[in-house]
């Protein structure tokens, strides 16, 4: 009861009695699911343990979350104040940690929360959401006005709150964001690719109004014979039919090398990369973004890559004449495009798909990027703050400062996407990149389909706040 007193504010003692029986109860349960299982538990089993909690969750009709506050301060302050305004019908859920320092991390959000990663330059802010799933994420600023106004309007029927919600998501002036869908490893060739392509290119073409444009890291085909090639093409076409931008490729092991290997030049295969636009720097004026694509498997035996001297100032030198002749891209972000991973996975690593083995995760002397430091500490230098990629069939998210030559260390972050086309029975995977020109500040979406076409599902956000230059 002391716990229930401390966390819970409401001027009706019942409720709080009740909440805390829950609670305990609820957290009793999954103890003992857990210790009876040496594996995550099922969300069938979680759900069955969070039944009365959830219902009581549920009796609500408004909800407000602060998220990505860095300290107790004005979220906080106004959180509370508005739980004590509140009547019967608004819960206001006020989390005790207090993320927003560099980055947020929110594993298998509910709907409502997938607001966020919309509009990451409101973080830090206010989730406002309705018992029947509307929700808009505002900057803490305006959260007392909309707070005020859909409080007033609570003995409304739900299409007039519904509305309210809605109209905060359509701002007089919009931000211009960007939107990058990431894709990996297709490996087209592979039995696995021609089974699930026409489940992903359906998929893709529902959303196509959610992304800017389609980046592919690397293994676009699963060996260097004609017929993969040619299947690779069949989908790229549909991509480029379906956008109006070119999707900007990278090439990995498999790309050009036999069956992805290779031991010096034995293996070595560049038949169709001919036919590929492969250009280091690209420019997109739309989203005011650079991209930096680079050939991580110049270099390396077996599936290892590799970044050479030459190759890094190769596309320092072609930046540097794009620069010139567009004195504009100078205040773009920079995005670096490869296939091999920059940071070594590690065995104890927080997966993004909880359902992932740590056996193969912590495996790099096959398949690392050599010498990845090197790579890193030019990103550092070039004030390259995201790095996307994928060859470990695993998605995941990763950031650490980089030190730098003349200034203070410069956080990277790696976004890495799995494998969109399942290959090898792992689920197929893509993700979103939503980003704000005029600010440094961005959001990763991670989405996963179990291999069976039941539904791409949202597995984790990412939300960066950014680093001052």
């Amino acid at each position: 009861m002391e716990q229930a007193d401390k966390f819970l504010i409401s001027s009706n003692r019942a409720f709080i009695h009740l909440f805390s029986i829950y609670a305990r109860e609820s957290s009793q349960r999954l103890q003992d699911d857990q210790a009876s299982h040496d594996r995550p538990l099922q969300a069938s089993q979680v759900k069955r343990a969070l039944a009365d909690l959830r219902g009581a969750f549920q009796s609500f009709d408004l909800y407000l979350m602060p998220v990505g506050r860095q300290a107790p301060g004005r979220a906080d302050a106004f959180a509370e104040w508005a739980a004590h305004a509140t009547s019967s019908k608004v819960l206001v859920l006020l989390p005790t940690s207090h993320n927003g320092t560099k980055t947020l991390d929110i594993f298998d959000p509910a709907p409502p929360v997938q607001e966020v990663a919309k509009q990451p330059d409101n973080w830090p802010g206010m989730l406002f959401w309705l018992g029947t799933g509307e929700a808009t994420f505002a900057p803490i600023q305006q959260a007392e006005a909309i707070f005020i106004r859909l409080k007033e309007m609570l003995e409304s029927d739900a299409k007039t709150l519904a509305t309210a919600i809605n109209d905060y998501n359509r701002p007089a002036v919009q931000e211009r964001r960007g939107r990058i869908l990431h894709l990996s490893d297709l490996h087209f060739g592979h039995r696995d690719a021609l089974d699930r392509e026409a489940y992903l290119e359906t998929h893709l073409m529902e959303i196509q109004g959610d992304f800017d444009r389609v980046v592919i890291t690397g293994d676009l085909f699963d060996d260097t014979r004609e017929e993969d090639y040619r299947g690779f093409f069949r989908f790229w076409s549909a991509l480029q039919r379906a956008s109006s931008k070119e999707p900007i490729l990278v090439l990995g092991n498999h790309d050009q090398r036999t069956f992805g290997n290779k031991l010096a030049t034995l293996g070595e295969d560049y038949r169709f990369l001919q036919h590929l636009d492969l250009s280091p720097v690209v420019i997109d004026g739309d989203l005011q973004c650079t991209f930096l694509r680079f050939n991580s498997s110049e270099g390396g035996n077996f599936a290892r890559g590799n970044i050479s001297q030459n190759q890094l100032r190769d596309v320092g030198t072609l930046l540097d004449i794009k620069r010139k002749h567009h004195p504009e891209i100078a205040d773009y972000p920079k995005i670096a495009l490869l296939h091999h991973h920059p940071y070594p996975y590690a065995p104890e690593e927080k997966p993004v798909d909880r359902r992932s083995s740590s056996w193969f995760r912590g495996r790099e002397s096959l398949v690392e990027l050599e010498d990845s430091e090197s790579f890193l500490r030019w990103c550092a230098n070039r004030d390259v703050p995201l790095v996307m990629h994928g060859h470990k069939h695993e998605s995941r998210y990763r950031a650490e400062f980089i030190d730098r030559t003349h200034s203070a260390p410069r956080e990277i972050t790696a976004v890495g996407c799995g494998t969109s086309m399942g290959i090898g029975g792992r689920p197929q995977t893509y993700n979103l990149i939503t980003w704000t020109p005029d600010s440094e500040r961005w959001s990763a979406q991670f989405f996963s389909d179990p291999g069976d076409g039941s539904g791409f599902h949202e597995d984790k956000i990412v939300l960066y706040r950014g680093v001052s230059l």
